[in-house]
């Protein structure tokens, strides 16, 4: 399914909008503070039922408005349209409703339209905390493997139910209470970790392939779990047998210090060979003023973290083929292509990059692409593609150019709430 149309009621910026979608590549163009950022967050909005911008749903609500509401319409070959709306107004919550039913379950709304999208803050995948890299991880595997959302609500209660057990015995309970507690634990924490592992596998082949691509300055890439089980091989008795070694620790601190929920998922630029390590052993032995000839510096052995030492361009470039990497997966898994949503990721790459980055999406089946400037774009391939102007005519009416010459229009609904 691909997304044909978007109504936007008092969501940012937009009062009462409608915007109409191709298939293919859609490049939606205008100035700075022209909505582009807030029509692609409001698209996934509702498609997952949540903002890839913000957790504090309150300022999605246009100022001065009461409610917000976004809906969209899907289209498939074969199938009928779909519809998804979801609304949100501060003190009553939030409402999500599926082809007019509501539903509560939101891993099966993002299950059925799967979304990936690059905004600004999507650099926080590389900059920020383990426990984001986490989160992101498992929200996208449980849309392409059933089991793996309970698999972590599983490890989420035990781990719930150990440390609430640890405060027990800091209180004066028997140590050996928590034997039990232990084995749920290790059960679901191994589960959790072989399948987050698998994952992470799978995406790694796709993610370093279009990583050296996009990279500002090429390179190897790789994307590594970081995990204490992995060391243990994932065996539930050496996970049992290091929770009990550490039981006096876990106990004075009231938490667990090892399983999956201290994982951390690592973006790495790879040594191309073992002279690189010889080379900056070289530099330093000879000095500042024969460095040349010891050929170009490189990531130290094991890698350069990009995290920690990664350009703007290289993290932007790591998260983009992180993006393409799920996309290209869920296709896989799924057999659903899900739509891409790309903000301003043209400014920052180079010609022949984008050219690159112009082909895949050609082969991704949907991906909608802001910018300020169509020059980023050659004329066949905006021929080919689906041009949305920003900021729209008539107070919400968007005029879609689909490569033809012909114009889709699509005026305001009816509004109100």
């Amino acid at each position: 399914m691909f997304l044909s149309e978007v109504r936007l009621v008092n969501f940012r910026s937009y009062c009462d909008a409608s915007v109409v979608f191709g298939r293919g590549l859609n490049v939606v163009v205008g100035p700075n503070a022209s909505g582009k950022t807030n029509l692609l967050e409001g698209a996934c909005f509702a498609l997952r039922g949540s903002s890839p911008r913000t957790r504090r749903e309150e300022k999605l609500v246009a100022w001065g408005r009461r409610f917000t509401r976004v809906s969209v319409r899907m289209d498939g070959v074969g199938d009928r349209p779909h519809t998804m709306e979801v609304g949100y107004s501060p003190g009553e919550g939030k409402r999500v409703r599926w082809d007019g039913l509501e539903t509560t379950a939101l891993h099966d709304l993002r299950g059925r339209c799967q979304a990936f999208i690059f905004v600004p803050e999507s650099l926080l995948l590389v900059k920020g905390g383990p426990a984001r890299r986490r989160a992101h991880i498992d929200a996208y595997a449980a849309t392409v493997e059933t089991p793996y959302a309970a698999t972590v609500r599983d490890l989420q209660v035990a781990l719930r139910q150990r440390n609430a057990q640890l405060a027990n015995v800091r209180a004066g309970a028997p140590p050996a209470t928590l034997d039990p507690w232990d084995a749920q634990f290790a059960r679901s924490a191994i589960a959790l970790g072989r399948r987050r592992s698998a994952v992470v596998r799978a995406l790694g082949a796709r993610f370093a392939e279009v990583a050296a691509a996009l990279a500002p300055d090429g390179g190897r890439f790789a994307l590594e779990l970081v995990s204490q089980l992995a060391r243990m091989d994932y065996d539930e008795s050496a996970l049992l047998e290091r929770l009990r070694a550490r039981r006096a620790a876990d106990v004075q601190r009231g938490l667990t210090d090892v399983g999956p929920q201290r994982d951390d998922l690592r973006f790495v630029e790879l040594s191309e060979t073992p002279e690189g390590a010889a080379g900056e052993a070289c530099r330093a032995a000879r000095g500042a003023e024969t460095a040349a000839a010891c050929g170009p510096v490189g990531p130290p052995p094991g890698g350069r973290d990009l995290r920690l030492f990664g350009s703007q361009g290289e993290q932007r470039a790591a998260v983009l083929a992180l993006l393409l990497a799920e996309h290209a997966l869920a296709a896989e898994r799924t057999g659903e292509t899900g739509t891409l949503f790309l903000d301003d990721v043209m400014s920052e790459l180079d010609d022949a990059r984008r050219r690159l980055l112009v082909a895949m999406l050609a082969d991704a089946g949907q991906a909608i692409v802001t910018t300020t400037n169509l020059h980023y774009f050659t004329d066949e391939e905006l021929a080919a593609a689906t041009v949305i102007d920003l900021p729209l005519a008539n107070g919400g009416v968007s005029l879609a150019n689909d490569g033809t010459g012909d114009a889709d229009v699509t005026k305001d609904g009816a509004g109100g709430a």
